[in-house]
């Protein structure tokens, strides 16, 4: 009869903990789904993000940073937060200095930029991480340097073209292409005929061969597109200006080999 009685005890203990660990698996289960449906339902959730903007105070030039901004609050968050300073102002001064910003406009964002749901977007606007704060500088003319104090990205466009050649390419056609394609902001441009004493002067500074030409100021070394593919087309020159030497590029326009005193006219030429 012990025997017995020892035997249900000792299965009434077995199946007490075989209840136990079924319970502690379910409890579990139960609390491992319900952290997922948890994480789940947060990652759901626009992130949430406070923005301030470091504007240049004498630029009007500069790209405009709120465009940024406005891309930036169609992301999928919720914006906390969002103010503006001048680059003077004694709170912009103040946020230069504690981010080491050496350009304006420049973005400072907190929060929540490292959410999964908007990561990816805030990596592609660049910038760099400093006391939890992703610091954007705009990197893309024009932008005040505040280390020189200057405003970089205005070019100075000099189209040189050729009276002589009533039938060559007109070399304003090159403006579109450098505002269109590479986003050239385009402060002064000029004209000036080849065979002008200053047309001589700019083809013998610079060994010219092909008329007409477009030359651009040093201010297009900004464009950093622009400048990796420029060497395709034409020179940089040691004072920094872009000279344009190779028209074929252009397709079939018509233009002046001086090296040869040829007139080149392609079969299917525009003039």
């Amino acid at each position: 009869m012990e025997k017995i009685t020892r035997s249900y005890a000792a299965g009434y203990l077995l199946l007490g903990l075989i209840l136990l660990v079924g319970a502690l698996l379910i409890w579990n289960a139960r609390s491992t789904l319900e952290l997922q449906v948890a994480q789940e339902e947060e990652a759901a959730q626009p992130a949430e993000i406070e923005l301030t903007l470091i504007a240049p105070s004498t630029c009007e030039a500069c790209t405009d940073g709120n465009i940024l901004l406005d891309e930036i609050q169609k992301l999928d968050i919720r914006v906390l937060e969002s103010e503006t300073f001048l680059s003077d102002s004694d709170e912009g001064i103040a946020l230069i200095q504690a981010y080491n910003i050496t350009r304006v406009p420049t973005i400072l964002v907190r929060g929540e930029y490292d959410k999964e749901n908007v990561r990816s977007a805030f990596e592609s606007l660049g910038g760099d991480v400093q006391d939890e704060t992703l610091v954007i500088e705009i990197s893309q003319p024009v932008y005040l340097d505040l280390a020189r104090n200057e405003v970089v990205g205005l070019v100075h466009v000099t189209y040189l073209t050729d009276s002589s050649c009533t039938d060559c390419y007109d070399p304003t056609k090159h403006k579109p292409i450098l505002e269109n394609n590479f986003g050239v902001t385009i402060q002064s441009e000029q004209s000036i005929d080849a065979g002008s004493s200053e047309g001589q002067a700019l083809i013998a500074q610079y060994a010219i061969t092909q008329t007409p030409t477009v030359l651009l100021s040093s201010q297009a070394l900004a464009y950093s597109k622009l400048s990796e593919s420029w060497a395709q087309v034409g020179t940089i020159e040691e004072d920094g200006t872009f000279v344009f030497r190779k028209n074929s590029a252009l397709g079939a326009v018509i233009y002046n080999d001086l090296e040869t005193g040829e007139l080149i006219r392609p079969e299917t030429a525009e003039e």
